[in-house]
């Protein structure tokens, strides 16, 4: 078995070969050695020499090339050990612009905590933020972008508004209040993640996804909040003659008595923290990954009436990549609209795609948008199953 060794240096204008697995593992060795590979952005290139033979032979990557070869090295490394942290990516400035929204409403005293965890959320009871550790790293966010389809900045702040409004509620403990209870309810209430709305109700406002403000009274205060915090919402206007108003009107008065007053709970204890999450990126993902099953789905007769382009025409094109091209759209108005979960949905939208390749379904460029009304409503009939019987198809 000959001994490689390998160099990287960079090189401009490289075009990109094709190599086999013994050219990846030679790379991520050299990777591992040049530990500040990661802040490359040019081509490079690695130059194999064999002990045996004396043989010489040059593999140059792309930028591309360079960033799948990054990401199957990231999925074998401990999350613990990426050295990830807010202060030191992109998330940081959002963390700011969270800070000076509550400012601009003259909440001075409340600034919650943030922190990497392996989700969204907020401890119950405690006035802290996690926040997914892929969103601090680009690398990872990628790896999240082709699995569960990535927040963008938008999303992010929507998340931040409500998850500060957990932390406001516990950080002054509304939830005790007679008032608090009157408005939104108890906060003993069971919490279900399998919940089931009602939709359009105009008792609660909408932020989030799936009537989420209906999930738990908890929930239902912290998308109140986050409506109130966001810049420019319009919440009176929006919600004048709707029951949430009295909410939102709740909302901005206690803002106002309890702005400028220190915190009663200041220090918020987080439940998993990134530097405690000891799995490797790829654990994770798989873990995340398989705790979605759907069942049985006998979905070809469908696809093939909603696919039903013929292999003649010029205009038609794999009906997977249209799905492809607008999953994330059609799966954020199916979660907002049905209520369905949204991992749920996602993965009712995989499924579909997978089975239209499977079955070489095309689609014609020429009606794109009478397809993807179908597959939406077809969908959204799926998930609204779900949600009524907790499955996509009466047996």
């Amino acid at each position: 078995m000959p001994i490689a060794l390998a160099t990287v240096v960079p090189v401009a204008n490289s075009v990109p070969p094709r190599f086999d697995a013994h050219h990846v593992k030679v790379i991520l060795a050299a990777f591992a050695r040049l530990r500040k590979y990661r802040m490359s952005t040019e081509p490079i290139r690695v130059q194999e020499t064999h002990l045996q033979g004396n043989s010489v032979r040059e593999v140059r990557l792309d930028k591309n090339q360079q960033r799948e070869i990054r990401l199957k090295e990231i999925q074998d490394k401990r999350i613990s050990d990426l050295g990830l942290t807010i202060e030191s990516s992109a998330l940081h400035r959002f963390v700011q612009q969270l800070y000076r929204e509550l400012e601009r409403k003259r909440i001075s005293k409340f600034h919650p905590v943030c922190y990497l965890s392996d989700e969204w959320g907020c401890p119950s009871g405690e006035p802290v933020i996690g926040i997914p550790f892929y969103l601090a790293s680009p690398d990872l966010s990628l790896l999240e972008k082709g699995v569960n389809d990535l927040e963008d900045a938008r999303e992010i702040m929507m998340y931040l508004r409500h998850e500060a409004g957990h932390a406001f509620n516990y950080a002054y403990r509304l939830h005790r209040t007679p008032q608090w209870k009157q408005l939104f309810g108890s906060f003993r209430r069971p919490y279900r993640d399998n919940y089931r709305p009602v939709p359009f109700s105009r008792n609660y406002v909408r932020h989030l996804a799936g009537w989420y403000a209906q999930k738990h009274p908890d929930e239902d205060f912290a998308e109140t909040f986050a409506v109130w915090l966001t810049p420019g919402s319009g919440w009176r206007k929006r919600y004048k003659n709707w029951g949430a108003i009295a909410k939102l009107r709740y909302m901005d008065r206690i803002a106002r008595e309890l702005g400028g007053i220190d915190p009663i709970r200041r220090r918020g204890v987080p439940d998993v923290t990134v530097d405690e999450m000891e799995s490797t990126v790829g654990e994770f993902y798989r873990r995340t990954s398989e705790e979605v099953a759907l069942g049985d789905l006998a979905l070809d007769t469908d696809l093939r009436d909603i696919f039903n382009a013929s292999k003649r025409r010029k205009t038609s094109a794999p009906a997977q990549n249209l799905l492809r091209q607008h999953r994330k759209s059609v799966v954020d108005k199916i979660a907002y609209w049905t209520g369905a979960q949204r991992p749920l949905v996602r993965k009712l939208i995989s499924v579909i795609e997978e089975k239209t390749a499977e079955l070489g379904l095309l689609a014609d460029r020429g009606r794109e948008s009478e397809h993807l009304t179908n597959i939406t409503v077809y969908a959204t009939a799926l998930a609204m199953n779900y949600v009524a019987r907790g499955n996509f198809v009466q047996s």
